[in-house]
Order: structure tokens, then C-alpha cells, then sequence
């Protein structure tokens, strides 16, 4: 049962979270240097992997569409590079809660840490693939420019919108165990569904309509358009803002209800 009691024990514990920024902060990080221990090139592994996988799809896609590799190949490996991130996210915080299973039932911490533990090492492994971006743009001239201030609130759109899908899914998932698969499965099918490795004009009017009702888009687009020295359109600045703020609304809610119950599912 909801009520203002739950739903204030719910927010506290994520504000408290926050607050105990240091611990997620640290135990992310040490996650990602287990990840790549006595690794010779370490999450710089991940940038040659997405280097590959970004060259060979723009290639295709160039051919495909019959345009310039500069016009295809920064698109789709920044996109890529996003989508790995919105991927990993949502899929890795689905396993959250039933993978610290042992942690929460032995420490009293607010269980937003460990979401946010799932999220942070995503962002540092994300933050060495984006060097694999840069130099793709150098060497077709896309430097920086002034939208590359929009990629700031694009961004913080993008993580805003992460976190309480990858909070939902763990919740979700500690309740029922076939919801990491689905998700997975799922993720499968958006990849066609969302403009990653085309554009949404690029397969006529009713794929764009159709790619234009998928939030998944705009939440993209907000983070991805900058870096492209685009601007984003106003419609997916508002429907990422309304992603986020109906997001969090119906996850606290969820959280407030079942947040007593998480441990037992453990």
C-alpha cells in the first residue's frame, strides 16, 4: 500500500544515495578495474571493440544508403556508443538487487547506492568509447563548436532517464526472475525500432512517424545531436524532460510500494 509515509521513507532513501555519493563512486570504480584486471590495455579494450564494431556498421550503412562515409560513420559510432550505454544500464540494473542479494541482506544501506553503483561504472567504461567518437570526428572535421553546450543537459537528461529505468528493472526483477531476459530480448527488438544506425528520415515518412512515438529517440537525440554540431528540435528536449519526470514519479511509486518487500525477494 502507497501512502505519504512510504513514499517519504522511498524518496529518503534516495536522497540518502546521493548523499553517499563516495561509496557508489567507489565501489563502481573498483568494479570496472576488476573488470580489466591484468588487463594489458584494460577498458581501452572496450574502445577498440566499439571501434571495430562502428567502422564495420558505418561501412554497411554507407553502402547500404548509398552516402558518404563522413555523413554515415560519426552518426551510427556515436550512436553506438549511447546505445551500449542506455543497453548495459538498463540490463546490468535489472541484475542489481539480485546480485548485491547478499550485501543488502547483511548491511542497512540505502538501496539507491547500488543503482548507482550499476550506473556509474557504465559511465566511466562509456567515457573511454567516446575517445573512439572524438577521433572519428577529428578526421572528418567535426570539431567542437558551440552545441557542444547542449550536450551537457543532454546528457544529464540521458543519466536522469537511465537511473530510474535501471532502478525500475532492479525492482522488477527482484520480484520476477524472467524480467532480465525479457529486458534483454526487448532490447533486441528497439535496436531496429530506434534510429541507431539510421536516421529516422532515412526510411521514408512512416518509419520517422513511428520512430518519432518511441521515447527511446528523443532521449538519444538530446544527448547525441550536439556532438553531431546539430541542435536538438524542441520535440525531443520535451519529451527526454517528460521521460524523466514521469520515469521517477511512477518508479518512486513503485519503490514506496514495494521497498519493505525488496529483501524478502532476495
Amino acid at each position: 500500500m502507497i501512502t505519504a509515509q512510504t513514499i517519504r521513507l522511498a524518496t529518503d532513501d534516495i536522497l540518502g544515495s546521493i548523499r553517499m555519493w563516495r561509496v557508489w563512486y567507489l565501489i563502481g570504480t573498483i568494479d570496472v578495474r576488476q573488470r580489466y584486471r591484468r588487463s594489458v590495455l584494460g577498458p581501452f579494450w572496450a574502445c577498440l571493440s566499439m571501434g571495430m564494431q562502428a567502422l564495420v556498421t558505418g561501412l554497411v550503412m554507407s553502402l547500404l544508403f548509398k552516402q558518404p562515409t563522413q555523413d554515415i560513420l560519426p552518426y551510427v559510432c556515436l550512436s553506438l556508443i549511447i546505445w551500449s550505454l542506455v543497453q548495459n544500464v538498463v540490463n546490468e540494473g535489472a541484475q542489481t538487487f539480485i546480485n548485491a542479494g547478499e550485501f543488502m541482506l547483511q548491511v542497512n544501506r540505502p538501496y539507491g547506492v547500488y543503482i548507482f553503483r550499476t550506473v556509474w561504472g557504465n559511465l566511466l567504461v562509456s567515457s573511454h568509447m567516446i575517445l573512439v567518437y572524438f577521433v572519428v570526428a577529428f578526421l572528418y572535421g567535426l570539431y567542437p563548436g558551440w552545441t557542444y553546450v547542449l550536450a551537457l543537459p543532454g546528457l544529464a537528461l540521458l543519466v536522469l532517464n537511465l537511473v530510474w529505468m535501471a532502478f525500475a528493472a532492479a525492482i522488477l526483477s527482484a520480484r520476477f526472475r524472467d524480467i532480465p531476459m525479457i529486458i534483454q530480448n526487448l532490447f533486441t527488438v528497439l535496436f531496429w525500432l530506434t534510429p541507431v544506425v539510421y536516421r529516422a528520415d532515412q526510411l521514408g515518412d512512416t518509419v520517422e512517424r513511428v520512430a518519432r512515438l518511441n521515447p527511446l529517440f528523443h532521449i538519444l537525440e538530446v544527448a547525441r545531436q550536439p556532438l553531431l554540431m546539430r541542435e536538438p528540435a524542441l520535440e525531443s528536449w520535451l519529451v527526454a524532460v517528460a521521460s524523466a519526470l514521469v520515469g521517477w514519479g511512477l518508479t518512486l511509486l513503485l519503490f514506496a510500494r514495494t521497498r519493505r518487500r525488496i529483501v524478502y525477494w532476495m
